[in-house]
């Protein structure tokens, strides 16, 4: 085996929130191989927001159980944007199944979730505690797969 020392940049570019019904053409089994193949296919709606820098952090945990291993999966970051219009299109999007599709800083792009195993996104509006202070609107996406996460090419 041999490893290489190229720099990596870390840090997610971009992260895409997807309900399943906004998917289509999934592998039976998703691989790295395979992924590509699969449609994302976005609703219209879209608001405008901010997102705190430095805030996005992506976690994928494993856990060893009587049934194997599992990833618990776990995608948080803060919008500094509050807005009626930021909370009505979340409302849309909370505790539904959906995935992931992330961009990184080095290029890499990866799915979380699966249509078998989906990710649900919930949603907090924290209002602060000074006129000056940091308020946010708050988003955590999480779910437990059996597999890791997958990379995803565009075709």
């Amino acid at each position: 085996m041999t490893f290489n020392c190229d720099e990596q940049l870390s840090g997610v570019a971009s992260l895409d929130f997807y309900l399943l019904e906004e998917t289509s053409n999934w592998p039976r089994i998703v691989s790295d191989a395979n992924s590509a193949q699969i449609v994302f296919s976005p609703s219209v709606h879209s608001v405008e927001a901010s997102i705190k820098p430095d805030s996005i952090s992506v976690n994928v945990n494993k856990t060893t159980t009587a049934s194997g291993i599992v990833n618990d999966i776990s995608i948080k970051m803060e919008f500094l944007t509050r807005s009626e219009a930021l909370e009505q299109l979340l409302e849309q999007y909370e505790n539904k199944p959906g995935v992931v599709k992330g961009k990184f800083n080095n290029e890499f792009q990866k799915i979380y979730g699966t249509n078998i195993e989906p990710l649900y996104l919930l949603y907090e509006d924290v209002p602060g505690t000074k006129i000056d202070g940091d308020g946010a609107t708050t988003i955590e996406i999480k779910g437990r797969t059996a597999k890791r996460p997958v990379f995803y090419t565009d075709l």
